[in-house]
């Protein structure tokens, strides 16, 4: 199957590679739900349904022209099959990419197939009668998690703010765009509201983003067989920094807040509620 049919086929007969509406109620309703609940994830998915348009088609075509896209394409490989081979990722080299995968998903009680689960038939891509589509879109979808592990942000409310800001540059997803940007005005201004300094919120998801926009390409690279590789020898060949600012200043608020790990606006919460309490007494 050469890339150029491939394109042709999609562009004749799925709808994935044309204009959608866009939908800015839902968009809102969906960001909305999200900033009251960050682990609602499923709004993710619904909110880039809502700002999909054709932002979607630059980047697919550009998938179907690499190399590595006609490969995974040609023998329909699904990156999801491999992410969740336990057994595999565990019998590969320490310090692989793999293995930090696999401890990754295991801390954090993680699993491949969770976000199968939470987007459903949220995205239409992912029922598109065009097969090239399909193994797209899932792969898109199942890159969210190694995303973190090879960029070390972290599942704290900045740490997934500044994934989107990175995926952005790389996926071209208008939703990642939209709630990067909430997201790190909500995370400002909790800290504000909790009585800490905010400073280096946005200098960290510009770092982010800036990462994302440096680093290779990630969709176009062999994932699969870099899974196998030590993880900071393909950080170096892909071009991923250090995210500096995100460390210091998580490093920062764990200090000033004295907690270890977990959701850093929970955690804020309750000491803005003991601050207006001490206030009132």
């Amino acid at each position: 199957m050469s890339a150029s049919s491939i394109l042709d086929a999609s562009s004749e007969r799925s709808g994935a590679t044309r204009p959608a509406r866009v939908r800015p109620i839902a968009a809102l309703l969906a960001i909305t739900r999200l900033l009251r609940d960050p682990q609602d994830t499923k709004q993710v998915f619904l909110l880039t349904e809502a700002l999909r348009g054709r932002s979607g088609v630059k980047p697919f075509r550009r998938f179907c022209e690499s190399p590595v896209g006609r490969i995974v394409i040609t023998e329909r490989r699904s990156l999801l099959a491999t992410l969740s081979d336990h057994d595999a990722l565990a019998a590969m080299p320490d310090g692989s990419l793999g293995r930090h995968y696999l401890d990754f998903m295991s801390q954090e009680n993680l699993s491949a197939e969770g976000l199968v689960e939470v987007a459903g038939d949220n995205i239409r891509t992912f029922s598109s009668p065009d097969e090239a589509v399909k193994i797209f879109a899932a792969r898109m979808r199942d890159m969210h998690d190694l995303y973190h592990v090879l960029t070390g942000y972290g599942r704290d409310e900045l740490g997934e703010v500044c994934v989107l800001a990175f995926s952005y540059q790389q996926q071209n997803i208008r939703s990642f765009r939209v709630i990067a940007g909430f997201g790190m005005l909500h995370i400002w201004r909790a800290l504000r509201k909790a009585g800490i300094n905010p400073r280096g919120v946005m200098a960290s998801v510009g770092e982010a983003a800036r990462n994302g926009r440096r680093a290779a390409w990630l969709p176009g690279e062999d994932l699969e067989g870099l899974l196998q590789e030590n993880i900071d020898a393909v950080r170096v060949q892909v071009g991923i920094r250090e995210p500096a600012k995100y460390i210091q200043l998580t490093e920062r608020l764990r200090r000033e807040v004295g907690a270890g790990s977990g959701s850093l606006i929970a955690i804020l919460g309750d000491r803005a509620s003991r601050k207006i309490r001490r206030k009132g007494r």
